[in-house]
């Protein structure tokens, strides 16, 4: 166990005994060496002044203390954020990948702890046993960087699966919190909410910024206006509009410009990470160049840039995320025994800018009533070479296989015809395995000219103006009854994940395939955020058009039509039961008898 260091010494022995050398430019840096109370009591007033200073400055107070031996220094947009932190009760900072994030943020509120005696921080990540393990991560590296700042801490900090605690020596805590109901009734000075774009708005609002109700009090039992008391930081890359984050950001805007010593809000695209060698300009380059380059994500983690509509929005996002409770997507049918399921696909094609997408429904009956799941999406043509509909047939053929589902859902319009075509054709697949012809069920051209033998479980969907209105009525309408259920955010999905041993095994390569039905759900949610009620003068018929028409709606589509499908299965089956039992629910009783 390491030996304690005392705060004060009392004599010149004790206090080289207990004193690390470290140099800089050939100096002799002082930080760690025990001070004398003749020594604080006689420059008291030069401390006040140099207190005051790296509280505003602490990026020079870390210049000045970085050993010659650390490779450590800050740059220019680091050095933004920790005066930030250290002036401002409310700081919200919007920055792209490859800005170091989560460092300087710990950083940051390790520097207010040593400032501020007795102040109680904490720092709030989506994933509280991820975040606990990056906090630990961090905190080592700046140890390893600046190894003057462990000596502000008692003991070598507590460490612990879902935990970090570190207690300074001048009474100050720094811990890792989640957005959870077990931190309600906690106390604390302040804090800083990391990716807020991925915390459910709901809990932060009533759980974790409540944390931060009480102020600071100096020794004597006084709060100092001088300093952000219950401060409110927040770090994230950009997400969508509709969002609690966003939300938050255009409130701390609006606080900046009405009172500017009170908030601060900024952020960066790539071009500053690669400006320093934090990120490769090639590397940029050839994300662009990739066939699977997606515009709206790019201008979200790299450009810095929030996508979709806000108050323009027709679908709720916010609502949109409370639905999502589903912790692993479905590869295949999974008929739970005692349960009335089945499952169902839909499908929006594309073919040369756009690509087919694939939802995949698995529907319980309960009570009467059909309760949808998005258990998967896919999507197909994402390459060249599987761009034809030869090649996207076979591809959902392979889903059909592996799902069962009841029925298939085509948009039959334009360029959906092609993929019908290829559909009602026999295939071999990549492994010389037969792939059988599917026949529609309610098409009669189709019928006429698919084979008799073909399985007949395609469902042609040919929109137009009025059956469109009432598509997007139906998908408003279950999303708001609750009727549908989605798969979890891919950060709450990749903290579980790594929580595994089967996770921590995977490859790179095999964590991207496992999550990405939880990405694809996070662009549908932005898909949906960014269309808008539009208005044309025909009365009651909904039009929804897009509020940034660079950003695509084919997953939407695809989403909508299967709802669609699923509304029209459960009101046929409510027909046939109104049949057989008549309007009052219960089978009618026919009683025959003869006169006399």
């Amino acid at each position: 166990m390491t030996k304690p260091i005392k705060l004060i010494a009392y004599d010149i022995d004790d206090l080289n005994s207990q004193v690390q050398r470290h140099y800089k430019e050939g100096v002799e840096l002082e930080k760690g060496v025990i001070l004398t109370e003749e020594y604080l009591l006689k420059h008291e007033e030069l401390f006040k002044k140099y207190a005051n200073f790296f509280s505003a400055y602490p990026d020079i107070f870390i210049d000045l203390i970085t050993p010659e031996e650390s490779n450590f220094s800050l740059f220019f947009f680091q050095r933004i954020f920790l005066r930030a932190c250290m002036r401002y009760r409310y700081h919200y900072c919007t920055a792209c990948r490859a800005f170091s994030k989560t460092f300087i943020s710990i950083l940051a509120l390790y520097l207010e702890c040593m400032f501020r005696p007795g102040v109680k921080l904490f720092i709030c990540a989506p994933g509280k046993n991820q975040s606990a393990k990056i906090a630990k991560d961090k905190i080592y590296e700046i140890w390893d960087k600046l190894p003057f700042l462990k000596k502000e801490i008692i003991g070598d900090g507590n460490f612990g699966k879902d935990y970090v605690t570190l207690t300074f020596r001048n009474g100050s805590i720094f811990d890792v919190v989640g957005a959870l109901d077990s931190e309600r009734g906690g106390r604390r000075h302040g804090g800083l909410i990391d990716e807020i774009r991925d915390h459910d708005g709901e809990i932060l609002n009533s759980v974790v910024l409540p944390l931060m109700n009480v102020s600071r009090r100096t020794a004597l039992g006084e709060v100092n206006d001088n300093e952000p008391n219950q401060q409110q930081l927040y770090m994230t890359s950009a997400g969508v509009k509709s969002s609690y984050a966003y939300e938050k950001l255009i409130d701390c805007l609006e606080m900046s410009i009405i009172n500017p010593k009170k908030a601060f809000v900024w952020g960066c695209d790539y071009r500053v990470p690669v400006m320093h060698g934090l990120l490769d300009k090639q590397f940029i380059q050839e994300l662009k160049m990739s066939p699977t380059y997606q515009e709206e994500t790019f201008a979200r983690e790299y450009l810095s840039v929030w996508s979709g509509g806000s108050e323009e929005s027709w679908f709720n996002f916010d609502k949109l995320q409370k639905y999502r409770k589903i912790k692993n997507p479905e590869k295949r049918a999974n008929f739970r025994e005692g349960s009335n399921q089945f499952y169902l696909l839909s499908v929006d094609v594309g073919r040369l800018n756009d690509q087919t997408v694939v939802c995949v429904f698995r529907v319980n009956i309960v009570s009467g009533k059909y309760y949808a799941t998005l258990v998967n999406l896919y999507v197909l043509g994402r390459t060249p070479e599987t761009k034809p509909f030869y090649r996207q047939a076979a591809d959902l053929k392979a889903i059909i296989r592996d799902f069962q589902p009841r029925e298939v859902v085509i948009d039959t319009n334009g360029l959906g015809v092609g993929l019908a075509d290829e559909m009602i054709r026999t295939q071999m697949d990549e492994k010389g395995e037969l792939l059988p012809a599917y026949g529609f069920t309610n098409d009669a051209d189709y019928k006429k000219i698919q084979p008799k033998d073909s399985i007949c479980i395609l469902y042609g969907i040919k929109a137009n103006g009025t059956l469109n209105s009432k598509i997007h009525g139906n998908a408003y309408s279950r999303i708001n009854s609750g009727m549908i259920r989605f798969l979890i955010k891919e950060q709450e999905a990749k903290n579980a994940l790594m929580a595994t041993k089967i996770g921590q095994k995977m490859t790179l390569e095999q964590r991207v395939i496992r999550l990405l039905p939880h990405e694809m759900t996070t662009k549908l949610f932005e898909e949906m955020a960014n269309l808008r009620l539009k208005r044309t003068g025909t009365g009651l018929d909904i039009t929804l058009e897009q509020i940034n028409s660079r950003f695509p709606k084919d997953k939407y589509s695809a989403f909508a039509y299967g709802l669609w499908r699923i509304k029209e299965i459960e009101e046929e089956a409510y027909k046939k039961q109104r049949r057989r039992f008549g309007n009052t629910g219960t089978q009618r009783k026919l009683v025959f008898f003869s006169g006399g």
